[in-house]
This record gives C-alpha cells, structure tokens and sequence, in this order.
C-alpha cells in the first residue's frame, strides 16, 4: 500500500521507531531479573491491565508520563505508575 510506512514517531520523543507490541513482549519476556527482585506474576499481570486501561498507554506499548514500554516498567517489585495525579498500581504494590 503505497504512503503506509513502517515507522510512526515515538509518542514521546517523536524519534521515529517501529513500535510492534509482540517484538517489545518477546524482549521483555528474555530479559531476566533476578527473582527477589521482581514483582511476582500476579502483580505484574495486575499492572499491565492497570496501563493498558490508562489514557497514558501509546501504541499499545508506552507510557506516555514516562516513555517507558509498560512490559519492562512494571516487572520490578518496586515498580511505581508515573501517573501525575499519583501511581495507579497501588493497590497492588504496597511494598513501599
């Protein structure tokens, strides 16, 4: 299809990237962290529903308050939402 490219600007620094949430997934799911310092499966299920619920997700992978892809910010157990009207995953991460 001619005038459709591949690549669209960064939502939040308008760098052009190809944003493809199953490459992004197959990234995080690779990284590893160590075990006591991630949140446990269940906390981070909970999370992404949070963001992916929020008017802040972009193109389905990034937080726009923080530019982050969602996958990678809400594996650490001390992950925090950067939402300015205050962080949206508490109520699964009382660990602070």
């Amino acid at each position: 299809m001619s005038g459709i490219t591949k690549t669209r600007p960064c939502p939040r620094c308008e760098r052009e990237l190809f944003l493809n949430p199953e490459k992004i997934a197959a990234l995080a799911a690779e990284i590893k962290i160590e075990p006591s310092l991630a949140a446990d499966e269940d906390v981070y299920k909970k999370r992404i529903a949070v963001c992916n619920g929020c008017e802040a997700l972009r193109e389905k992978t990034l937080c726009f308050f923080c530019g982050c892809f969602i996958l990678f910010r809400a594996r650490p157990a001390k992950g925090y939402c950067p939402h300015p009207n205050g962080d949206k995953w508490m109520p699964q991460n009382q660990t602070y």
